[in-house]
């Protein structure tokens, strides 16, 4: 179940920062107040459809948002949940310190694993919720 119904995907998109991680490349990060969907993220970059599915299936992305990091994988294949993939986890903690350093982020902050996929353009359920000290002790 969504949280929200009354906002739109662009204003939803604005309010958060994306980011991407993607294995043997780094860090991929949204613009402040960017309205860039993850997908359009790889548009942007020039990936081809089948890269950019590739990519939002099996590489971990999510956003920061009002304090906390929201972490997650998949598609729109029918699963009620995205969750982040165990096999991703160590991919992720390497790159913790740059996600906590950019978003001012310590041992203390939230961080959610996955969410409950709702209707675009309204804020999805955040699930499996733990600390970062905790999910950096996480294997």
């Amino acid at each position: 179940m969504a949280v929200s119904t009354n906002i739109n995907e662009a204003k939803f998109h604005e309010s958060r920062r994306a980011f991407i991680i993607i294995r043997n490349a780094g860090l991929l990060v949204s613009p402040e107040n960017s309205n860039l969907s993850h997908q359009n993220m790889f548009t942007k970059m020039g990936l081809s459809f089948v890269q950019t599915t590739h990519y939002l299936s099996d590489m971990p992305r999510g956003y920061y948002m009002d304090g906390e990091l929201c972490l997650y994988q998949g598609l729109f294949d029918g699963r009620k949940t995205w969750e982040l993939k165990k096999t991703n986890y160590s991919l992720v903690q390497q790159y913790m310190p740059d996600l906590c350093a950019l978003f001012k982020l310590n041992d203390n902050s939230n961080i959610y694993l996955g969410v409950r996929v709702g209707r675009i353009g309204s804020v999805w359920e955040k699930i499996n919720k733990t600390t970062i000290a905790n999910f950096m002790r996480m294997r």
